[in-house]
């Protein structure tokens, strides 16, 4: 009877000693759940994660000049620090030394303006310039009339007129006889002259002269150029002595189309070095083929 009731007690401590450590168990979950409710959350920045673990600071190239002095892969070097250069930009001057020596006024995409550049030397003195394009460095188009331009530089507008024409040094006993004063030019039939090579190249080694004695238009005829229409033929000029009328329309030069100014500033030049050259012209709605021999 004494074995049996030690064999009761032992399975009673073993109950008890169960139960106390599983009350202890949920004290120690509750007491760890009350703690952590009480902690806020820490939120840490990139600022301040920074001010704590600051990044180390870059090299500077020359802190690796040690390493060249004692380089083993060959003769010792030295590092230098690169010096920059800045290069002052060109500032845009008013275009005092620029002339306006001739227009051409037609729709915007056909409109040109011809210049002359002063300081320049002679070979690159002149350009025809389209709407809206740079004329030399001194701006850009923006406006083309009959008788002036307007050129944009930067937030300046400016007006140039065209240039007055050079006064006529020749002299009056060539206007009393029957030939036109620059005439160079002899009509030897119909639509067939000869030209005083001489002459002819006096005159085209003055491009002015090519591009003032006539003011030339473009010829739109169903929305395409087709050439270019003569007018203010100046009287004795070069486009007279070769037969030419106000209102004729220029349209080729030896089977070359004249599609802009510049074309048709190449045709005439072309005249110096030729024997024979042939025009194409419209009269009065008629077509015509003036031929012209250089001797």
């Amino acid at each position: 009877m004494f074995e049996f009731s030690v064999k009761k007690l032992r399975i009673i401590n073993y109950l008890l000693a169960a139960l106390i450590l599983f009350v202890s168990l949920l004290l120690v979950r509750n007491s760890a759940g009350i703690f952590l409710t009480n902690q806020k959350p820490q939120i840490v920045t990139g600022g301040e994660k920074a001010a704590k673990n600051p990044a180390p600071l870059p090299k500077d190239i020359t802190s690796y000049s040690a390493i060249l002095k004692k380089n083993p892969f060959g003769s010792a070097k030295k590092l230098q620090p690169l010096t920059v250069i800045q290069i002052a930009e060109s500032k845009q001057g008013p275009p005092s030394n620029l002339l306006l020596i001739g227009t051409v006024v037609g729709p915007k995409k056909l409109s040109y303006a011809i210049f002359e550049d002063k300081t320049r030397p002679s070979p690159l003195r002149q350009v025809v310039v389209a709407y809206e394009k740079d004329v030399f460095d001194y701006g850009k188009l923006i406006k083309i009339e009959r008788d002036s331009i307007e050129l944009r530089q930067g937030s300046t507008v400016y007006k140039i007129s065209l240039a007055p024409l050079k006064s006529d040094t020749r002299s009056p006993r060539a206007e009393e006889s029957g030939y036109p004063r620059a005439s160079f030019a002899e009509k030897i039939g119909e639509k067939e002259y000869l030209l005083n090579r001489r002459k002819v190249d006096q005159t085209l080694e003055n491009p002015e002269q090519i591009l003032t004695d006539a003011r030339l238009l473009p010829n739109i005829q169903g929305g395409k150029q087709e050439g270019f229409k003569m007018l203010e033929v100046k009287p004795g000029g070069l486009y007279e002595s070769l037969g030419l009328k106000n209102g004729d329309i220029l349209l080729r030069v030896n089977d070359l189309e004249i599609s802009n100014p510049e074309v048709a500033i190449q045709a005439m030049t072309a005249l110096k070095g030729m024997n024979r050259v042939n025009l194409d012209i419209m009269r009065d709605g008629a077509k015509l083929s003036m031929s012209y021999d250089i001797k």
